[in-house]
């Protein structure tokens, strides 16, 4: 059963490592509490910036287990399970359950280009061996399947809870809204360079990797919609689409990593074959960060 609501900014929790590629629990535990403090809804863990693809297994867990434990239900957690094959998803799932997470997100099975028929029998599987939420995770530029509305309308019929949309096309997830018409449908932006257009359309909240550094900004934007006041979301909007472009194309993991050390929480190294960022490009992001506001100078 569901224990709290998925909605809000959801940090795209970035995983620490160490030098080795293990992970770095003490730097996880003192991240997770960090963004707690800074007041974020919840947290969706192991995911394209968690680094869930390059880990294994056995990591995705022992990161599962870490952030359960430090949130202790605080705020909402949603745990990525998704894998290549259905198996390995299944068998993140069944761990998942033994957690105190509030719901899973499934990206589409990746590397193979799967028809429709395999892509919805994965979903139901999952569905039908789950005891928490489903989220289904579109990332169409990764994973090379579209999730269509009328496949993620027919999985909401079957039991699918809500979706997590990284595609960047905002007529695709208004048209999710307009397609899926079950009662409390989780409906996810999966970045913050969509968020005035999805909170105006109905969105349910966003999964942020800009908030894993500035959780409070990207905070007050949502705010802002979610007492009608668009008009000034919408020049902070702007603004976060800037400093997007500061973090690089992309899944930037090396900037947070650089960031949040130049703001004074220590999260280790990124996991390779992701590499830290060199001191030239180090220098241009704090400069690049300063002229916008975000860092003291």
């Amino acid at each position: 059963m569901q224990k709290k609501r998925i909605e809000g900014i959801l940090p795209a929790l970035v995983t620490p490592f160490d030098a080795d590629g293990e992970v770095y629990l003490e730097g996880l535990r003192r991240y997770v509490e960090h963004l707690v403090g800074k007041g974020v809804h919840g947290l969706f863990v192991c995911g394209s910036y968690g680094s869930g693809p390059l880990m294994t297994p056995e990591q995705r867990m022992q990161v599962a287990e870490t952030v359960a434990e430090t949130v202790n239900g605080r705020i909402s957690i949603v745990l990525h399970i998704g894998a290549a094959d259905t198996q390995t998803t299944l068998r993140l799932l069944k761990h998942a359950e033994s957690l105190k997470v509030d719901a899973v997100a499934a990206v589409t099975p990746f590397y193979y280009r799967h028809l429709k028929g395999a892509i919805v029998n994965h979903y139901k599987r999952l569905i039908d061996a789950s005891n928490l939420p489903v989220l289904v995770y579109n990332n169409p530029k990764y994973a090379h399947y579209v999730v269509t509305p009328e496949v993620l309308s027919e999985l909401a019929e079957y039991g699918l809870a809500g979706v997590k949309d990284s595609s960047g096309d905002i007529a695709l997830f208004y048209n999710f809204m307009g397609e899926v018409k079950k009662p409390g449908f989780i409906f996810l932006i999966g970045s913050q360079t969509h968020l005035v257009p999805a909170m105006i359309g109905g969105a349910s909240g966003c999964v942020s990797g800009l908030s894993n550094a500035f959780p409070e900004f990207i905070i007050h934007i949502y705010e802002l919609c979610r007492r009608g006041e668009y008009e000034e979301a919408a020049k902070l909007q702007k603004k976060a689409n800037v400093l997007r472009k500061v973090t690089g194309e992309g899944i930037p993991v090396p900037f947070y990593h650089a960031v949040m050390r130049m703001l004074g929480v220590d999260i280790g190294v990124p996991k390779a074959p992701f590499e830290p960022v060199s001191q030239v490009e180090y220098q241009r992001i704090q400069q690049a960060l300063v002229e916008h506001g975000m860092l003291d100078s």
